[in-house]
């Protein structure tokens, strides 16, 4: 049998990839929070109709990531304080759901998977390619709540996935004090929890790091709000 070298190719339609697009410029913070989405200007660029444009902005929008003000247009997606709360207390709590579910059905190929991750994650601070990171970090959790077998939560987690993402790169981004490592550290715990078959001991990890993170994604959008009112104070 032959090994298998180069993956299939992908192949996505031209809205599939304006989707794309649109979505991992917003994620990776190439249109920041409020920034206002010309359709027009975006389609000019992209050498596309608007059309296509305002299709895949209808689909962003369903995903949390742009809000349409009437008469004003669409913009990329603000947090408060409370939503950050709510974002990452949710994601607490489905993946240590996950975690109840998954630990014990995971196995040896699983935990290498897992290890793995990490690795590559430690690569990703070495390189401070803190995009690449954040994927990791999505990718060690989607694993585990794809492994929980539980299609309604693996649902849930997925329709939280956008936004959840988007913070964490802000927080990669723009939080001058943050140590990438930690988020390979963090890893590490959970996994020597999952090795030990430990459900209780990697839910109360997952509690405390959502604590955490939700703290540091709330101080990075304070300190953006700083430094917006300092430009406008200026111009």
């Amino acid at each position: 049998m032959e090994t298998t070298i180069f993956p299939r190719i992908v192949q996505h339609s031209i809205e599939e990839e304006i989707l794309l697009r649109l979505r991992g410029a917003i994620i990776g913070g190439q249109f920041a929070p409020g920034a206002y989405l010309n359709e027009s200007e975006i389609a000019k660029q992209m050498g596309v109709s608007r059309i296509p444009i305002r299709e895949a902005l209808k689909k962003l929008e369903q995903e949390g990531l742009v809000v349409r003000q009437p008469n004003r247009g669409v913009f990329v997606i603000t947090f408060s304080e409370q939503d950050v709360r709510e974002v990452f207390s949710l994601r607490a709590s489905l993946e240590g759901m996950a975690y109840e579910w998954a630990i014990p059905s995971l196995t040896t190929e699983d935990l290498a998977h897992l290890r793995e991750l990490i690795a590559q994650q430690g690569e990703a601070v070495r390189m401070k390619d803190y995009g690449r990171l954040a994927e990791l970090d999505m990718r060690f959790h989607e694993t585990i709540c794809i492994r929980a077998n539980h299609s309604r939560l693996l649902k849930a987690w997925y329709e939280q996935h956008a936004q959840c993402q988007m913070l964490l790169n802000l927080r990669f981004q723009h939080m001058a004090e943050y140590t990438p490592e930690t988020v390979r550290n963090d890893h590490e715990r959970l996994v020597e929890a999952i090795e030990a078959r430990d459900s209780q001991g990697a839910i109360q990890l997952t509690q405390e790091i959502a604590q955490r993170v939700a703290y540091e994604c709330a101080e990075t959008l304070r300190h953006l709000a700083r430094h917006t009112a300092r430009q406008m104070a200026a111009a």
